[in-house]
Formats: C-alpha cells, sequence, structure tokens
C-alpha cells in the first residue's frame, strides 16, 4: 500500500514539473511564433491528454495488481 502510495506521488510531482515545463516551452514558442500560437496550443493540449490518459492508465494497473 505504501508503495502505490508513493507512486502516485511520484507521478504527481513528476506531471507537476512537466506541466511547467510546458508552459514555458508554449510561453516561449507562442512568443517567437506569433502567428501560429493557435496551431501550437492545440498540439500541446492533445500532448497533454495524452500524457493524462497514460497516468491514469499507469495508476489503475498498478491499483489492480494490489
Amino acid at each position: 500500500m505504501l508503495q502505490l502510495i508513493y507512486d502516485i506521488a511520484l507521478r504527481l510531482g513528476l506531471g507537476l514539473i512537466l506541466a511547467l515545463l510546458l508552459i514555458l516551452i508554449t510561453s516561449i514558442l507562442s512568443t517567437a511564433f506569433y502567428n501560429q500560437s493557435k496551431k501550437i496550443h492545440i498540439t500541446l493540449i492533445f500532448f497533454l491528454l495524452a500524457l493524462i490518459i497514460y497516468a491514469l492508465g499507469d495508476i489503475a494497473i498498478d491499483i489492480l495488481k494490489m
């Protein structure tokens, strides 16, 4: 049970770090390519959704293994 809590906390922490990096990259790219900002945002939204789905699936697999 402790390992499960550790895994979930680790994934949440890494997710927060990754989200901050994506926000930083988004702001840099939006500034550099102002005319393409809508495409950049749509691409990053799909990327974030894919990461969220992956993380939730991974957590579900860990829970089912217990």
